[in-house]
């Protein structure tokens, strides 16, 4: 320990030559690496995580795919629970159509063009122009600004459109949805608004397992690690990082505030199956 201690002070105050900044940069990327910096669904524990339920013959009857972009998760979800119910959001009317395109004749997906939250409203969405940048569509303006930018890219442009959100608990009701056993959010920044739409079905305890993505978003947002860990704890559920190929279900720590992604898991703390199942 005395060693890495001494260690990191010299490369600390040699830190402007070349050879320590090549290092520090490398031992960053090996972190991010290490804690799972991957939003690729089949490689980041996604798709692990919905065979580790078929496998384990957890039952995914009702699925929420939240922030449903082109189809991606929903195609994923259909494919290993085909019998799911699968409801699926998506905001951003130019997105909708391609999302309406990929998983529109797939029995049993239900598309809705708007997206979730605690009121219902219209609210302003900031698309990114570049094809490839589609899934970075935002409430929050500044996170598709030159500070939010991977190194070594430009901020790119965007469009600014209407977009439509209704109350997570209203549409439960409407659509008489007794038990939600997957929900799944993606809606870069907007995490908070859509789980307290849910409140109810939260305190009811009918909704089993949530993924939430987790990154620089939150920045925007404000809604950090801490918010979550004190929203899901005040309902009963334990929350953990989804790794490539188990969750590990921890207490919070300041620590993981590294806005790295990609997800978290959270699952009744009642649950003793699907948390061994997940964990193990």
């Amino acid at each position: 320990m005395k060693f890495i201690q001494h260690a990191g002070r010299s490369l600390c105050k040699h830190r402007r030559s070349l050879l320590c900044r090549r290092f520090g940069q490398m031992a960053f990327l090996i972190w991010r690496a290490y804690e799972n910096r991957d939003f690729c669904m089949e490689t980041n524990g996604e798709a692990w995580c919905l065979r580790r339920l078929r496998d384990g013959n957890i039952p995914v009857n009702c699925a929420f795919d939240v922030g449903a972009n082109v189809g991606e998760w929903t195609t994923l979800c259909h494919r290993n629970h085909p019998k799911a119910a699968i409801h699926a959001f998506e905001i951003a009317a130019p997105t909708f159509d391609k999302l309406r395109h990929n998983v529109g004749t797939f029995p049993n997906v239900f598309l809705n063009p708007f997206g979730l939250s605690n009121h219902w409203d219209q609210i302003d969405l900031f698309v990114p122009t570049e094809e490839n940048e589609i899934g970075r569509t935002t409430s929050y303006k500044e996170h598709l600004g030159r500070a939010f930018v991977v190194p070594g890219q430009e901020a790119g442009l965007f469009d600014t459109i209407r977009g439509k959100v209704i109350c997570g608990d209203d549409y439960v009701k409407t659509n008489k949805i007794q038990m939600i056993d997957f929900l799944k959010i993606d809606v870069e920044g907007m995490e908070e608004a859509v789980l307290q739409g849910l409140s109810d079905m939260f305190i009811q305890r009918r909704i089993r397992i949530v993924q939430f993505e987790y990154n620089t978003t939150s920045i925007v947002s404000k809604f950090l690690l801490r918010n979550a860990y004190q929203f899901f704890n005040g309902c009963g559920y334990v929350l953990g990082k989804l790794y490539p190929n188990y969750i590990e279900f921890r207490d919070y720590n300041y620590r993981q505030e590294d806005f790295c992604g990609p997800n978290f898991i959270a699952v009744r703390n009642d649950d003793y199956e699907l948390l061994k199942l997940l964990s193990s």
